[in-house]
C-alpha cells in the first residue's frame, strides 16, 4: 500500500543536523528512564551500590511478574530518583566502560519479556506496554520519521541489517507485520523486507506517526483489539536478543536546534540513557535543552529519555509582546494560518508562547493539520469532562498523545492537548483494562 496524506505541517525550524553518524564514547553515567511509565508500579530488584551488567533486570512490574526493565549500562547504581508518592523516575548507573552484557540463556521470541524488551513494544489501544496475555493481531514497524530533527531510520539500520531481518522474521510468526518506510527510500532492508508487508508513505508530519499507519491499514474499532508498534531501533534490539541473547543498548540520535551550537549538531550512535551533558557539554543559559523533538519532547532531566531519539535546544527568551503584534507588519515570525500579512520562511523559533491558555475559540484550524479521521476539538472537550466512553465513539482508541502535538502547536487557545489525551487514555485504560 502507498500511504499519502495532505493534512499536516512541516514546521520550518532552523538548526537541522547534518553529516554522517558518529559513534561517541560511553559517558561516565547512564540512566534507565522510567518516567514514561506513569501507571506502572515497580518493584526494585537492585539498590544503590549494587553492581549491574548491560541488560540485567533492575526493576519489575508489580502487576505483571516477569515484565522487567533492564540496565542500559554495566557498572554501579549510584542514584535512584523518585517523584510524587515515591513514584520511581530513573535509576542512574556509573558505568565501568567494560559494557559487560548480562546473558540469561538463549534469546527467543518466547522470552522477550525476561530480556527487558516488552517496554520497547507499545500496545494499542491506549498506548500500554506489551503484555504476555494479549497476543497482537497486527504489528507495525515505523521505518519513517517526520518529527522535527528526528534521524532517519536508514541511519539506524545501517550496519544492523542482519539482526533487523532476524527481528522481522521472529515477529512475523506472531501475526502479520507491516513495515512503513519513506517513499523513495533506497534501503533494501525496508523496500525488500521478506517477512513483512512493506508500505511506502509520503506527506508532511505526522506521516511518521503510527496512528496514521494503523488507521489506514488495520483500524482499531474495539478495545479488545491488540496492535503492537515498534521503532527500527526496537526491532534491532529484538533481533539482537534472538541472535545473541543480549540486550542491544545503542541507538542513533540527532543533536539539533537553533539554540544548539552548530559544531555540536549532528547524528550520533550512543548508549541508551546517555548523559546529555556528556554529548553537548555546557549550553548557554538562554537556551532550553529538550530530550525528544520540539513537538513532543520534555525539558531535559540530564539523560536521554527512554523513547527519545532527539536532543535539541531552543532559544529561551523573556520578551513582551510587540504593539499590534497580531498584524505582523514586519516580515518575520511564523504562523500556520493566513491570519497575518507576512509569514517568515525562516522565522527562528523560541520558547515564547505569545500568550497564555484561554477557552477554545473554534475547531476548524485543527482539522487542517490532523490527517486522522478524528474530530479534534469534540474529542478533547470530551476527555476534559472524563466522558471516556463517549471519547471512544469519537476515536479515542485510534489515537496517541503525539497525534495532537500539531493541533496544540497551531492552537490559538494554547491548549495542551497531548497532556489531555494522555490523561484520557490512562483514564480509559483504568476503567477497561487490568494490565
Amino acid at each position: 500500500m502507498r500511504l499519502e496524506i495532505k493534512k499536516g505541517l512541516d514546521i520550518p525550524l532552523q538548526g537541522h543536523p547534518k553529516g554522517r553518524v558518529e559513534t561517541l564514547p560511553l559517558s561516565n553515567t547512564v540512566a534507565l528512564d522510567l518516567s514514561p511509565f506513569e501507571t506502572t508500579s515497580f518493584t526494585l530488584l537492585k539498590k544503590e551500590g549494587d553492581k549491574v551488567k548491560v541488560g540485567e533486570p533492575i526493576a519489575v512490574d508489580k502487576k505483571c511478574s516477569g515484565r522487567v526493565f533492564v540496565s542500559p549500562g554495566s557498572g554501579e547504581i549510584i542514584g535512584i530518583s523518585r517523584g510524587l508518592k515515591r513514584r520511581l523516575l530513573s535509576i542512574v548507573i556509573e558505568v565501568d566502560h567494560k559494557q559487560t552484557s548480562f546473558k540469561k540463556g538463549q534469546g527467543t521470541l518466547e522470552n522477550l519479556m525476561s530480556g527487558g524488551l516488552y517496554p520497547h513494544i507499545q500496545m494499542r489501544p491506549c498506548l500500554r506496554i506489551a503484555h504476555p496475555n494479549h497476543r497482537p493481531e497486527a504489528i507495525f514497524i515505523k521505518a519513517i520519521e517526520s518529527a522535527p530533527f528526528a534521524p532517519s531510520p536508514e541511519l539506524e539500520v545501517e550496519g544492523n541489517e542482519e539482526v533487523f531481518a532476524v527481528g522481522l522474521k521472529a515477529l512475523s510468526k506472531l501475526c502479520p507485520v507491516h513495515l512503513i518506510y519513506r517513499e523513495g527510500s533506497e534501503c533494501s532492508s525496508f523496500t525488500q523486507a521478506s517477512h513483512a508487508q512493506s508500505h511506502s508513505a509520503c506527506g508532511p508530519h505526522p506521516i511518521g506517526n503510527p496512528s496514521v499507519h494503523i488507521q489506514a491499514i488495520h483500524p482499531i474499532k474495539k478495545n479488545s483489539q491488540v496492535v503492537w508498534t515498534l521503532s527500527v531501533s526496537d526491532l534491532i534490539a529484538i533481533g539482537t536478543w534472538i541472535s545473541d541473547g543480549i540486550y542491544y543498548a545503542e541507538k542513533v540520535i540527532s543533536v539539533a536546534g537553533e539554540g544548539m551550537p552548530e559544531e555540536k549538531r549532528g547524528f550520533y550512535r550512543v548508549n541508551r540513557g546517555v548523559s546529555i551533558q556528556a554529548i553537548i557539554g555546557k549550553i548557554e543559559e538562554n537556551a532550553r535543552v529538550i530530550s525528544g523533538d520540539p513537538l513532543t519532547g520534555e525539558v531535559s532531566s540530564g539523560y536521554l529519555g527512554f523513547y527519545h531519539n532527539v536532543i535539541c535546544a531552543l532559544p529561551e527568551i523573556e520578551k513582551k509582546r510587540e504593539f499590534l503584534h497580531f498584524l505582523k507588519l514586519r516580515r518575520k515570525g511564523y504562523t500556520a494560518s493566513n491570519a497575518y500579512f507576512f509569514k517568515g520562511k525562516s522565522p527562528g523559533f523560541t520558547t515564547l508562547q505569545h500568550g497564555e491558555e484561554r477557552p477554545f475559540v473554534e475547531g476548524t484550524i485543527y482539522d487542517k493539520v490532523m490527517p486522522l479521521s478524528v474530530e479534534t476539538m469534540p474529542l478533547v472537550k470530551t476527555l476534559l469532562t472524563e466522558q471516556y466512553d463517549k471519547g471512544e465513539a469519537l476515536g479515542l482508541l485510534e489515537v496517541a498523545p503525539e497525534d495532537f502535538a500539531l493541533p496544540a502547536f497551531v492552537c490559538p487557545s494554547k491548549i495542551e492537548m497531548p497532556d489531555i489525551v494522555k490523561q484520557g487514555l490512562q483514564g480509559y485504560a483504568a476503567q477497561h483494562f487490568d494490565d
